[in-house]
């Protein structure tokens, strides 16, 4: 144990668990006394591991794990046999005694604050080590792929076919000198105008599932975990998480980064920064003699959105949608294993055991697919508890 877990038991062991001991043999008519059960909720306590961890801090180890059962810990409160389990169905205290229903009531309550409260100073003490656990690889990172990809195809599908908006033509009677008016709405140019608007959502989510991918791609790549940094990595921009994964040393990755960095610079990033283009081309005018405002921009303003009434054609769709496929299948060509587990759906750990599994099955299967068959198995007994 290291000196700042023994300073947080003793911390423990004098406030919040003082009042907690290791379990106690029980007598046969003991033994006949009922169990008392509390659910523990997930808001209130979201991470059920770090009041068993405060609880092996001072001693009280705990076992499993069991049939639908995670682990559980055996101890004495105030002289009464009590129990913590992570079930499949939740997280159980139970407390057996010869107690009436409103005296165990109170006792499991007592026991779940002072265990939540004994949580939060284990969680500040793994805060600590965190950070370096991080950097060193010990980490498993989320698969999000799945559910990033869900909002490009839902903006992606809007953009393509956007809902049908009708005409509007209405006449309507005036009074006093003006004796009637028309209001009329093209439903083409509603759609039209929807349609640029989800091209800008579809681009802002495709780059967050590219930057995604990049990440998740590290440990089927190059990633030394005695080395490199993920918390930098993963804080970078796309542009550079571009250049950390794939390169630009093939002509095909050099044309593909210029094409994504023209549609960002073209779409996303005006709406991306208060509407202003790089270079304010189109946004901002200035006060020319004898000529009037001028666009900073001049004649480039015919690159810009803003240049025509309607700022979407179906050339743009074409251009930025091909393009997203191509970088999808550029990434399947040049990272095949690694995409297979993104599109999986597993999470990815960046350790180096995680790593030499994974060259370990493409030197002796060309693939990962044994590899996802396996982690896969082991999630879903994890989930069902099935041990």
């Amino acid at each position: 144990m290291s000196t700042a877990d023994e300073n947080a038991a003793k911390h423990l062991s004098r406030t919040s668990l003082r009042d907690f001991g290791p379990p106690v043999p029980t007598d046969d008519k003991a033994a006949t006394y009922a169990t008392h059960v509390l659910k523990i909720m997930p808001h209130e306590a979201p991470l059920p591991v770090l009041l068993r961890h405060a609880l092996d801090l001072i001693g009280i180890p705990h076992h499993g794990p069991w049939e639908k059962v995670a682990w559980w810990v055996e101890f004495q409160y105030q002289g009464h046999s009590c129990s913590l389990s992570y079930e499949k169905f939740g997280l159980r205290l139970r407390v057996r005694g010869d107690l009436t229903k409103e005296r165990a009531d109170r006792i499991l309550l007592e026991i779940r604050k002072k265990l939540n409260t004994a949580g939060r100073t284990v969680e500040k003490l793994l805060s600590k080590k965190a950070h370096n656990a991080i950097n060193s690889g010990n980490v498993t990172v989320a698969n999000q792929y799945r559910r990033l990809r869900r909002a490009y195809d839902y903006f992606r599908q809007r953009a393509v076919n956007p809902d049908f908006v009708e005409d509007i033509h209405e006449q309507m009677e005036g009074d006093g000198i003006v004796k009637s008016w028309s209001h009329h709405v093209c439903g083409k140019s509603v759609m039209d105008l929807n349609a640029s608007h989800d091209l800008v959502a579809s681009i802002s989510a495709y780059l967050s599932v590219l930057e995604h991918c990049f990440v998740l791609i590290l440990p089927f790549h190059d990633f030394d975990p005695s080395s490199d940094e993920l918390t930098q990595i993963i804080g970078d921009r796309w542009g550079d998480k571009w250049r950390r994964v794939i390169g630009v040393s093939d002509k095909e990755s050099k044309r593909l980064r210029e094409r994504l960095g023209e549609v960002v610079e073209q779409w996303r990033n005006p709406y991306s920064h208060g509407g202003f283009e790089k270079g304010y081309g189109a946004t901002v005018y200035v006060h020319m003699e004898g000529l009037g405002a001028l666009p900073v921009g001049m004649s480039s303003i015919l690159d810009s959105p803003r240049f025509s009434f309607f700022p979407l054609s179906e050339t743009d769709l074409s251009k930025v949608f091909g393009l997203f496929d191509d970088i999808d299948a550029y990434l399947v060509r040049t990272f095949p294993h690694a995409m297979a587990w993104i599109e999986s759906g597993l999470d990815v750990r960046f350790d180096e055991e995680f790593i030499s599994q994974v060259s370990h099955s493409i030197e002796n299967y060309g693939n990962v697919k044994k590899l996802i068959e396996i982690q896969s198995y082991l999630d879903d007994r994890a989930a069902n508890m099935d041990y």
